[in-house]
Order: structure tokens, then C-alpha cells, then sequence
């Protein structure tokens, strides 16, 4: 038996977490990050970015709410990338009618998913005083994704899969890594690409 993927979320409540996530990233996480999935030595994979931060009247909103952060399978969907699968999903997508259906489906949830975190009286404000911001949030499927035929990037399928289950291409994805013997819970020595110093 593998080892089990820690899938609960845990709101991210450590200055660690946060330093270990801009670390990962490269780049400072929204503030009202969550952890969505942890790997094998305790670290972020993948992470739930709050779709609206309000400062003041200022509104910042980010379509993509479930983000990959690990280092060992960016990497490794990358690798999928490069070797042209972006463009083969899209051809199942143009070929099998019922693979472009899961996919809808799974826009529409991710969309509902995104406007459920989304405070009620946020979304009144936004969708009379801000429309355009509104449509970014309401109207895009999987990470802000517009269009119905294009992929864009499997990492956001992939990180959409594991946060919402639905997202036929992150599963895909999934069982591609399987079969490749990524280990999707982390490997002996990739905790050495999370681990930041303890600040002094």
C-alpha cells in the first residue's frame, strides 16, 4: 500500500507555512491562503487561494483558486507539458463528446465553488458596482479558464482535481503520473526543495 496523501484542509495558521509557500512559489501567497493537501514530510502540495481580498475599496481578485505549489510534481507536469499533452487533451476534447462534457461540468463546479467562498454581501457589491470583476469570477470555468476547447495548463487541472475531484484532465493526469512512478506523496529526498530556515 502507498503512502496515504493527506487531503484535509487546514487553514495555514504558521509563519512557516506562508514561508514555505513563498518559497515554493517563488513569490508571497494571498493573504487567507489555505492548505489544501499536505505531502509525506508535512508540506504544502497544493494550496486554496481566497478568489477576493478586500483592502479598503480596493478589490483583488484571483480566478484561480486551487494552486500546486509542490516542487517534485510541478516538475513533473511539466514534463507532460513539454512532451505535447496540453494539445492532445484538446484533441479528446474536440473528438469525445463525453470528455468535453466531464470538462464543462467541471468548469461550472469550479465556478460555483469559487463564488461559494465568496462572502454574500462581496458578491452583491461586486456584481452591481464591479461587473467586469464579477465576470472574471462567475463566468470562467477551472482557473479562470474562458475558453471551452483550450487546456491551458495541466497544473491547474491537476490542482483542481485535488481540491474539487471532478476535473476529468487532473485525473488524467493523475493516473499519467501513477504510471510513471512520480510519488504523489512525496519522495525520500524532495523535502530538501520545501524547507526554509527558521527565521532567527
Amino acid at each position: 500500500m502507498g503512502t496515504r496523501i493527506a487531503r484535509k484542509v487546514a487553514p495555514i495558521s504558521t509563519d512557516k507555512d506562508m514561508r514555505t509557500i513563498a518559497h515554493q512559489l517563488g513569490r508571497r501567497p494571498r493573504p487567507g491562503t489555505e492548505v489544501c493537501r499536505r505531502c509525506r514530510h508535512g508540506f504544502p502540495q497544493v494550496v486554496i487561494s481566497p478568489p477576493v481580498v478586500r483592502d479598503g475599496d480596493r478589490w483583488d481578485v484571483f480566478p484561480t483558486v486551487y494552486w500546486l505549489t509542490c516542487p517534485l510534481l510541478v516538475a513533473a507536469i511539466g514534463r507532460l507539458e513539454a512532451q505535447g499533452w496540453i494539445g492532445r487533451y484538446e484533441k479528446r476534447l474536440a473528438e469525445d463528446p463525453a470528455f468535453a462534457q466531464a470538462l464543462a461540468d467541471a468548469h461550472a463546479g469550479a465556478s460555483a465553488d469559487r463564488l461559494g467562498r465568496i462572502p454574500p454581501e462581496w458578491r452583491e457589491t461586486l456584481e452591481r458596482d464591479h461587473p467586469r470583476l464579477w465576470q472574471a469570477l462567475a463566468e470562467t470555468g477551472v482557473g479562470g479558464i474562458r475558453s471551452r476547447t483550450g487546456v491551458k495548463c495541466l497544473h491547474t487541472h491537476y490542482a483542481d482535481h485535488v481540491g474539487r475531484g471532478d476535473n476529468p484532465i487532473g485525473r488524467a493526469v493523475e493516473e499519467q503520473l501513477r504510471e510513471a512512478g512520480v510519488p504523489l506523496a512525496g519522495s525520500e529526498e524532495c523535502w530538501r526543495w520545501c524547507t526554509v530556515e527558521e527565521e532567527g
